[in-house]
This record gives C-alpha cells, structure tokens and sequence, in this order.
C-alpha cells in the first residue's frame, strides 16, 4: 500500500483532463500533497485519444489561438508554437501562428510540456507521481471518506480526493440487424485505432459511419494517404460540420432576454432574430454562435427537462454542425471531394451488412424514402462520435462504479450526475464529496463540456474546490 501521510489526490484518466487537472493541483497545492496521474495506455499520457493518434491528417478544429490551457492567457499556446515551430517544421510567419490549425500532436507536445514545468514550478512538498496501471475500483470509506485505489499492479492507494476523469468514451457498434457483422476484420470500432486505415488498397471503397468532426479527420487522412476510392458517409441527417470562418467578426451580445430561458422555440426565434440583426451589421452566423457558446450552460440548467428533451429531439444535430465546425481547409476539401463524385454523403440509417469473398455489402434506409440504398465496401469504419449513456459503458472501473451506486448518469443520459462544483452523485441522489469529475461526464449538467474551452476552466474551479476542501481537513486533523 503506497503511505498516506499528506494529503493524497488520485486522478484517473491523463488525458486532456486528467491533465488539466493535475497541472491546477500542482499551481495551488501547499507542501504535503502528492497528486497522482493514473493512465492505463502510456500514448495517452497527457494526450488522451484527441491527440495521440496517428492519422496522417488530423489538425485541431480551431485556431492555434482558442487552444490555450490558461483562460488567463488565452494566446499561450500561439505563443509557444512561435518559440517551438522551428523544431516541426511549420515554417509559418510569425503573424500567421495564431490563425493556423496547427497538427494535434504538436498540441498534445504542448500539453505534456506545461504539465512538466507545472510540476517543476510547484512549491515544496508538492508531488506528481504518473502511475501507468489500469485502476480496477475505488471504493470510499464510510466513515473517513477516504478512498481505496486498487491498481492492475497490486498496488493501493489512499486518496482523499479523487478525480475521475475518462474523457470521451468510445463509440457503441451501431445497431443493424446482423450484429455479428462487427466481429469481421472488415469492420473498425475505432476511428483512432492505429490499424483503422492499415492494409486498406488505396483503391479500395470505404464507408464512414457518422458525419461529425471524427468524419472529417478520417476522410482528410484518406486524402492524405493518396486514397482514389469512393468514400460513403451515412447519417441519420446527412448533415456535415459547418466551415470555421477565420474572417468571423467577434461579437458583444446584450444581456439574454428571459424568454430565451423558457422554451427552445423562444431560444431558436432568438438566435434567428439575432443572426438577421447582426448580419446588417456585417456580422456572420458564426459570431453569434461563437458569443452564445458562455451562455449555453446557464440557458442549458434553466430549461425544464422537457424543453431539454425537445432540443435533443429537433435541434441538437443543426446545433452540432453550426457549433462544432471544421478547418476551413477541410471544408475545401470535402466539397472538392464531392464534385468529383469521390465522397457521397448519404441521410439514411444501417439496416444490415453482410459479407462476401471480397466486400461488405451495406444496406442503407434513405431518409424520406421507401427505398433502400446497397454499396459495396472493403472497410467499415465507426465514426459516430463518442458514447454519452455510461449505462452501456462496458468499462470495467466504470460499471463498478455504476454497480456500487457510487456515480449515476443524469437524466438524460448524456453523461454523469454532478453538483454545481463537479461532485459525483450517487444513486442515493447525495453528493460524494470526495469523487469529483470534469469535461465530458458533465455534459449533462453543462452540455457543452467538452472541449478545452470548457474543461480548462472547470479544472481551476475544481482544483480550487478540491484544494479549499483539503486545507479545511488540514485544520481539523
């Protein structure tokens, strides 16, 4: 068992964050505290799966100057890129940094960096240990709160606070009607496997499932890989992310009027009415989307659970492509691609694959139609974003918790029930003040939660609450 003198605090997942997490701990921990980064997958460190693959092509979706980790600094990652670009060959003008979509494993060189010095930085007494081991429960004390860690590797840790931090999730096999298709080589769970695209003919017909942002990643790395097949796309909407828009002006919104925060058709009249006032001022669409983006939660917390339920039936795929867009760049592309009839994207959804000698063949049901589409692929790939009902979770450390009672998902089922301060609920409906969690588990409460925007400012609040509640103890002992 690892000593528990000090104050002990495990976090685990060391991904994006994970990671975030840590690197506040070390910022405003006072002498005693060991803080312990607990990963599974060594390529994850500091990475998680956005940004350790090893796609050909695969450049962060927004500019080099919105992916800071510090809110108080909000151009340090541009600015870093101008110090270190020599050493990736970027070879781009100095005023041209902040603009770029720079490769996302350069950020994830950036990430593990700023943790580095962090570390180095903090006061004395102040620890980091990175434990490469697959944590197989935690379980609290009922009566002290503190938590076992029990690791792959025999080991235990005592933690007083623990930080549970998965980040996305991988996506669920979607259903058709011959499951068994998805034991077949031809078929990828992972769109971030490394053998997604390994051995694929360059020739060779593939098809996508999903058109989010994953999508796009897998159709520029096939671009980049000289790939001359057809690439199908199919989606319940067919819908593709919208441009980025480097020209978008920003934009100062007034205070949000209350109707916004009662109904989803007052929010939607709203921002039509607001994209049509702002376009005389010469503003876009994306201005008013991107000034929206802070007032999303409080909007998101004060609508009535049917209102929420309304907009995951009717708004949240329009939504998605309007807010989550894609490089510039890879909009070009996309539409070049389809001109020349290389890429089609389908609306439809799977209804059965069946293999053969040489292909799967796929069974699409178009939407709005009667009609079934059938291709021929050699590759099946899973692009349908992340999973968000931890109840189908098959993570082991995750149905332990489940199983216990110790977490629960939100209502909705979009992530994990949280107190306003990123605590566990758990099935008893009390708060563990001990779990804490932050980024994507908080979608339900939040809904957007899940990029770094979001999680780098949950990471100083959570460190802050983690830290007060900590020397709080200190004075009790």
């Amino acid at each position: 068992m690892i000593a528990t003198s000090g104050i002990h605090i495990a976090i685990v997942g060391g991904g994006l964050s994970g990671t975030l997490a840590a690197l506040r701990l070390l910022q405003s921990a006072k002498e005693g505290t060991t803080i312990y980064l607990l990963e599974k997958e060594e390529e994850k460190l500091y990475r998680g799966v956005a940004y350790s693959s090893k796609l050909p092509f695969q450049p962060l979706n927004v500019p080099a100057s919105c992916m800071s980790l510090f809110p108080e600094k909000p151009v340090d990652f541009a600015d870093w890129l101008i110090k270190n670009q020599p050493h990736y060959n970027l070879n781009l003008p100095e005023q041209h940094i902040a603009d770029a979509f720079i490769p996302r494993f350069i950020f994830g060189d950036y990430v593990a960096q700023r943790l580095k010095e962090a570390e180095a930085d903090a006061l004395a007494g102040v620890q980091l240990r990175q434990v490469k081991s697959t944590v197989l429960f935690i379980e609290p004390n009922p009566f002290t709160g503190v938590c076992s860690v029990r690791l792959k590797d025999g080991s235990l840790i005592k933690a007083h606070k623990v930080v549970l931090a998965p980040g996305n999730l991988p996506p669920l096999n979607v259903p058709i009607r011959n499951m068994a298709f998805y034991s077949s080589d031809r078929y990828k769970a992972s769109p971030w496997a490394a053998d997604a695209l390994e051995a694929l003919p360059t020739d060779a017909p593939v098809l996508l499932i999903g058109s989010s942002l994953t999508m796009v990643d897998l159709v520029g790395s096939l671009h980049a890989r000289g790939h001359s097949g057809r690439i199908y796309v199919v989606s319940r909407h067919g819908m593709l992310p919208k441009a980025y828009n480097l020209g978008a002006k920003p934009l100062k919104l007034a205070p949000l009027p209350t109707i916004v925060f009662d109904t989803v058709t007052n929010a939607l009249r709203y921002v039509r009415e607001t994209v049509a006032e702002a376009a005389a001022d010469g503003y876009t669409w994306h201005s008013v989307i991107d000034a929206l983006r802070t007032a999303i939660p409080v909007i998101w917390q004060r609508w009535p659970i049917e209102e929420k339920k309304r907009f995951l039936r009717h708004v949240r795929p329009f939504w998605e492509v309007h807010r989550h867009r894609m490089p510039d760049s890879s909009a070009l592309l996309l539409q070049q691609l389809q001109e020349q009839g290389q890429l089609v994207v389908l609306a439809g959804t799977l209804e059965t694959i069946t293999l053969s000698a040489d292909t799967a063949k796929v069974v699409i049901r178009k939407r709005g139609q009667q009609r079934n589409e059938i291709i021929a692929v050699a590759r099946v790939i899973n692009c349908t974003g992340p999973l968000c009902d931890y109840i189908k979770s098959t993570d082991p450390l995750l149905r332990q918790l489940l199983n216990q009672g110790l977490i629960k998902p939100d209502m909705l089922r979009l992530g994990l029930e949280t107190t306003a301060e990123g605590n566990l609920v758990g099935a008893d409906n009390n708060p563990n003040y001990n779990l804490f969690t932050l980024g994507p588990p908080r979608k339900g409460m939040l809904y957007e939660s899940t990029a770094l925007h979001e999680i780098r400012q949950q990471a100083v609040a959570l460190a802050e609450a983690i830290l007060e509640e900590v020397e709080e103890r200190k004075k009790e002992v």
